[in-house]
């Protein structure tokens, strides 16, 4: 029978392995609850944020939004942790950031 892919959790040898992991870094178990509860509470109520988001604006609309939100989150993620950009992430960005303005160019033209 077909199961969808999110459906299928991980090996538990790979989730022991995960936690081995961690607590051998200092962690406690305590400490990994409360992070795994924390961000799947967090992504429910992003989750619901944005499907409010979408009844309340054009659907392109919300999909510019979250490009726009993809390469912010890139470019914050470059500068704050220093992490290296490799040329194609340069150039898929100005592509995202380009495609935007365009967007609101066509709409604040066209309507």
């Amino acid at each position: 029978a077909m199961v969808p892919i999110s459906l299928v959790p991980d090996p538990p040898a790979a989730i022991m392995a995960a936690i081995s992991a961690a607590l051998d870094k200092g962690l406690t178990l305590g400490y990994l609850w409360k992070q795994s509860l924390l961000a799947g509470a967090f992504y429910y109520l992003y989750n619901e944020v944005a499907f409010l988001a979408l009844g309340r604006v054009n659907p392109v609309t919300h999909a510019v939004g979250n490009t726009i939100k993809r390469v912010v989150i890139i470019i914050a993620s470059v500068i704050a942790f220093k992490t290296p950009i490799s040329t194609l992430g340069i150039v898929g960005s100005s592509i995202a950031i380009f495609g935007t303005l365009l967007y609101s160019l066509a709409k604040s033209k066209f309507g």
